[in-house]
C-alpha cells in the first residue's frame, strides 16, 4: 500500500492544534473546512466554525450543512473499520434539535456501534459548547475503494 499523506496540523486561530485532511475531496472542501481532533477519549471529533456561507435563510446554519457534517463525521468514525475498503453512506438519521449561529463552533462526537463484513453502524450528535444542535444515526455500506 502507498504511503499516505499525513495530516496538516493547523497553527493559529479557531482551530490551532487541530487538524485538516490531506486528501482532496472537493464536496467538503466546498462546505468546509472541516478540522479533525482526537478527543480525551480518543474518539476522533470533527469540526466547523458556521460561516455567512453557511446559513439559510433564516439566518441560522442550514440544515443540510450540518447534514454534511453528520455524513462526514460518520465517515471519520468509521475510518478504522474501512482501511481496506471505501465505503458509501448508505443511511443517515437526524434530529435537528437547536440552531448553529454565524461565529459558532459545531463539533461531532460520535462511535461506531457494530461493523459487519458490509455494512457499518454508528451515531453522534453535533453541539455548540454544551448546547446539543443535532444527534443523528446512520449506515456505512463497505464498498470498493473506486466506490463500486
Amino acid at each position: 500500500m502507498a504511503d499516505q499523506p499525513k495530516p496538516l496540523q493547523v497553527e493559529d486561530g479557531d482551530f490551532k492544534g487541530w487538524f485538516l485532511s490531506p486528501f482532496h475531496d472537493d464536496y467538503v472542501n466546498h462546505i468546509g473546512p472541516f478540522y479533525y481532533l482526537p478527543g480525551a477519549d480518543g474518539r476522533m471529533q470533527v469540526a466547523l466554525k458556521v460561516e455567512q456561507r453557511h446559513l439559510n435563510g433564516g439566518g441560522i446554519m442550514h440544515g443540510g450543512c450540518l447534514l454534511s457534517l453528520a455524513d462526514t463525521a460518520l465517515y471519520v468514525f468509521a475510518l478504522d473499520n474501512l482501511q481496506t475498503s471505501g465505503g458509501v453512506t448508505m443511511q443517515l438519521d437526524a434530529q435537528f434539535l437547536s440552531p448553529g449561529n454565524l461565529g459558532d463552533i459545531v463539533i461531532a462526537t460520535g462511535e461506531i456501534t457494530r461493523a459487519g463484513q458490509s455494512t457499518i453502524f454508528g451515531r453522534g450528535q453535533i453541539k455548540v459548547g454544551d448546547r446539543m444542535v443535532m444527534t443523528f444515526s446512520g449506515v456505512i455500506k463497505r464498498a470498493s475503494k473506486s466506490g463500486a
